[in-house]
């Protein structure tokens, strides 16, 4: 089977320590060019010129670049009939949603925004423990995604692109809530800003549950998650993060004793990628994420 062709935008940190180790493996995808970057890393690859980028014949396109830049990127992969991955947040202005999912869906392309913990063998795990309700009805979640200051020069300070931790962070957060949560729930939070937004904390409430989510810098660093049932507490630490042991952890508080369950590790960039490829022509599959893009983006921006 003929690869599909994958180009990239934006060769960074995050590109080269997660995705390029995957793509460059996959038996699937192979890239035919990476949009000029100011390092040159990927001495095998070609990069040109954003105008000779596009000139290029390519299915995918994997966005990683400047926040701001993001919509630029979409409507332009669109109009080349390339399927979109990109990078959290999808968007940072409502002013041309509409016209991205009309064109997705005239073109019939899938967009796709990359939160790679759900495709985890814990999410699916957890999942599963809520949609059971095996431990009675959820009352109420606490998660949290903080971590101490960051060097001074990291991309989240930069104003211009469009950068700040509500959309590194509380991103994670919310794209959770709406994947369990979807209608009629409130929503209220609280942002400390300064150049940028860096720290606050979001309540959603619905079907009497209240969830309280943490986010930002400047914190001692909690990545956790943290569910109260009828019958038992559940907690995970590193629950939004890669994870490099073996098997993973579930810890099960219920009838005063401490259980854990233990969960086999995968890699949730490969595990992204072999789902996006086994679906992508869905139709059912293009809608499913057009609308979880919609629902992301209304409490987002």
């Amino acid at each position: 089977m003929e690869k599909l062709r994958i180009g990239i935008i934006g060769a960074g940190k995050h590109f080269k320590k997660n995705i390029f180790p995957i793509i460059k493996n996959n038996d699937s995808f192979k890239i035919v060019s990476i949009m000029k970057h100011h390092k040159r890393e990927f001495n095998k690859y070609t990069f040109v010129s954003e105008k000779d980028f596009f000139k290029k014949k390519m299915d995918f396109l994997y966005i990683s670049s400047p926040n701001t830049s993001h919509e630029k990127y979409i409507l332009k992969g669109l109009n080349s009939n390339c399927h979109i991955i990109c990078e959290k947040p999808f968007l940072t202005k409502k002013k041309k949603l509409k016209k991205i999912i009309d064109l997705s869906r005239k073109k019939k392309k899938l967009i796709f925004e990359a939160f790679m913990y759900m495709h985890h063998p814990l999410f699916k795990q957890i999942e599963k423990i809520i949609r059971s309700k095996k431990y009675g009805k959820l009352k109420y979640i606490i998660a949290n995604w903080k971590h101490p200051h960051l060097d001074k020069n990291y991309s989240q300070y930069k104003k211009d692109q469009g950068a700040g931790f509500w959309y590194d962070g509380a991103s994670y957060l919310i794209s959770f809530d709406n994947y369990f949560f979807v209608s009629k729930k409130k929503m209220t939070y609280f942002k400390l800003k300064k150049e940028v937004d860096l720290r606050g904390n979001i309540q959603f409430n619905s079907n009497k549950i209240n969830r309280f989510y943490f986010w930002g810098e400047g914190q001692f660093y909690k990545n956790d998650i943290e569910l109260f049932f009828e019958k038992a507490t559940i907690f995970v630490e590193q629950f939004f993060a890669k994870r490099n042991e073996d098997k993973i952890k579930i810890k099960i508080y219920k009838n005063f004793k401490l259980q854990e369950k233990k969960i086999p590790n995968k890699n949730q960039f490969k595990e992204m990628f072999t789902d996006i490829f086994k679906h992508y022509k869905s139709t059912k599959y293009q809608n499913y994420h057009r609308k979880r893009i919609l629902d992301q983006i209304k409490y987002l921006i």
